[in-house]
């Protein structure tokens, strides 16, 4: 099917689901605790900064592969900083939200975050190994210190009747942020994989979406455990 027209077909859909959502008495999908802005807010910047991460965890492992001398073992143990980082910093988060608010602790991860992917933006495919290892160690401390804010602000801004929906689609803004990443880099980078241009602009995309996090995250209510 041609892309615009799969494109139309998307919208009827999307479009055919929202009206059959709306007219349910009781729908599994809950779009309306979207109106809830502290629910909207921590919905987009999960899904912003999932983006983020996501994109760069696929893009990293190929381009490595495409360097002399790393073995898939290697490049998997390069990745491990940011999942180091995220183990480490997660439970620290966790305390700040509750003691400084839900809004500082979950920006200034975002911001990390950011700040760990401008290496990446900057020098694409050429990146050495230590700016690797620095910019990862950075986006795994962001995204654990955010973590714990961001649940927990989507969690509060709803009915506590309502928890166990709002975290399902809290959890599918959250994929819905890694699917797009996906195919962005897909799209980007080609069925081979090449291209130093295609490589800065996975890593720039993935900058934009973390810095958009951090500002989304901004607009969040700074309530107390």
């Amino acid at each position: 099917m041609p892309s615009p027209m799969l494109g139309m077909a998307l919208v009827v859909l999307a479009a055919t689901l929202v009206r059959r959502v709306f007219r349910h008495r009781d729908p599994a999908l809950q779009i309306r605790l979207f109106s809830s802005r502290d629910f909207a807010v921590a919905s987009a910047a999960i899904a912003l900064s999932n983006l983020a991460m996501y994109s760069t965890l696929l893009a990293i492992p190929i381009l490595l592969s495409r360097r002399t001398g790393w073995t898939s073992g290697e490049a998997g143990l390069l990745l491990a900083v940011m999942s180091f980082g995220m183990v480490v910093c997660s439970p620290i988060g966790g305390r700040l939200a509750d003691r400084l608010g839900r809004r500082g602790p979950t920006v200034a991860g975002l911001s990390l975050l950011a700040l760990g992917l401008v290496p990446l933006a900057l020098s694409g495919s050429g990146i050495t190994t230590q700016a690797l290892l620095a910019g990862l160690g950075l986006m795994g401390a962001g995204l654990g210190l955010s973590a714990a804010g961001l649940q927990t602000a989507a969690l509060e801004a709803v009915e506590p009747k309502e928890a166990g929906v709002a975290s399902g689609i809290f959890s599918t803004s959250r994929y819905l942020g890694s699917v797009v990443g996906s195919g962005a880099l897909a799209g980007l980078l080609g069925p081979a994989g090449d291209g130093a241009s295609g490589f800065a602009a996975v890593f720039l995309m993935a900058a934009a979406a973390a810095l958009l996090s951090a500002l989304v995250g901004l607009t969040l209510r700074d309530k107390r455990g």
